[in-house]
């Protein structure tokens, strides 16, 4: 996987994310993920809103670009698109991460933050949590 696509989904001043809690650490994340050999970024975009969260989705705009932080994925580039729900049922995805018996660990929770508090959670990448929260 060369890059990694993420849904930036806001509903009534509310972000869409998902709360990572493993052993000692909590920390949120736009849902989303990477893309795989010969599909593109908005196919890649869309089957991850369904595999993670359970919806179908309509992207409008690439927000942001940038390289991703996560040491496991140094060097990959991250496309964050503003997103929204079209149908489907928010919870439903069947994504390997919500699934027993799988290389995940912790736990997934969706979880909707508002936009005046992101700064108080520890949202990564820290670049998309300063974006929203200064630009929408």
């Amino acid at each position: 996987m060369e890059s990694r696509v993420r849904a930036v989904i806001i509903e009534n001043d509310k972000l869409l994310t998902i709360k990572r809690t493993k052993l000692d650490l909590v920390y949120w994340v736009i849902p989303g993920g990477g893309v795989e050999d010969g599909e593109t970024r908005k196919n890649a975009l869309m089957r991850e809103c369904r595999e993670e969260l359970g919806v179908g989705v309509q992207i409008r705009d690439l927000i942001l670009e940038t390289e991703s932080e996560k040491i496991e994925t140094i060097g990959q580039k991250e496309y964050f698109y503003l997103v929204d729900i079209i149908d489907g049922v928010l919870g439903s995805g069947k994504g390997l991460e919500f699934q027993n018996n799988t290389e995940y660990s912790g736990q997934y929770n969706i979880e909707w933050i508002e936009i005046k508090g992101l700064l108080s959670i520890d949202l990564k990448p820290k670049i998309i949590k300063n974006f929203i929260y200064g630009h929408i």
